[in-house]
């Protein structure tokens, strides 16, 4: 079974046409409506979790997983779930060096660093944004854009690095980094008012210390 929970229909586009989903499971309270167009035009199951503990419970039931590719969801995976699934992938739009945790675009932006990034890493416990890195891409901000600008160019490699993990995954090769993240904390989510400054910026100069 090929499972996809997020809320990206870039990589859930990617995966499918690679690798045939069997099965989405997305936040409720935040789908992309793109998202159950998709899965209903594509005959995908699509579970909408509510919680934490409703996403467990509907996760509870299946016997085992091949492969589950994870990218933006906000909900902890239980370790009875990651024990079933020979392999779970997760994709975070960030640094985990620099931007571990809610908001990792925003906290780089917010932190005026030179780049934003997207690190794909193995899920093996509950740990948040912690594994086996198997992939980072760096793409210099724009300062002089907007964020949505910024955001709108990490995502459009989002079909470029699921199709790197399915390739890898297809001829049975992971290939993993393991990094020190001892110094590497969590940043604290962003306030409504500091990403809604940031988000209707006209460009981001502000933040830009360099």
């Amino acid at each position: 079974m090929k499972i996809y929970i997020g809320n990206y229909i870039e990589v859930l586009q990617s995966f499918h046409e690679i690798c045939e989903v069997d099965l989405v499971v997305s936040e409720k309270r935040n789908v992309d409506e793109r998202i159950v167009t998709y899965c209903r035009n594509q005959n995908i199951q699509l579970m909408l979790a509510e919680s934490a503990e409703d996403l467990h419970s509907k996760l509870k039931p299946l016997d085992s997983a091949d492969l589950c590719i994870v990218a933006s969801f906000g909900l902890l995976l239980k370790s009875e779930f990651i024990r079933k699934t020979d392999l779970i992938v997760n994709i975070h739009p960030g640094s985990l060096m620099n931007s571990r945790g809610r908001h990792p675009l925003p906290f780089a932006i917010k932190k005026g660093l030179p780049f934003m990034s997207l690190t794909a890493h193995l899920i093996e416990d509950e740990k948040i944004d912690n594994g086996p890195v198997v992939a980072e891409w760096n793409i210099p901000i724009d300062y002089s854009g907007t964020y949505e600008e910024n955001d709108r160019r990490l995502r459009s490699i989002l079909p470029f690095i699921t199709a790197y993990i399915l390739k890898q995954y297809i001829n049975n090769n992971i290939y993993t980094a393991s990094i020190d993240l001892s110094k590497a904390k969590y940043n604290l989510r962003l306030t409504a008012d500091e990403l809604g400054e940031m988000m209707q910026a006209k460009d981001l100069k502000k933040y830009n210390i360099t």
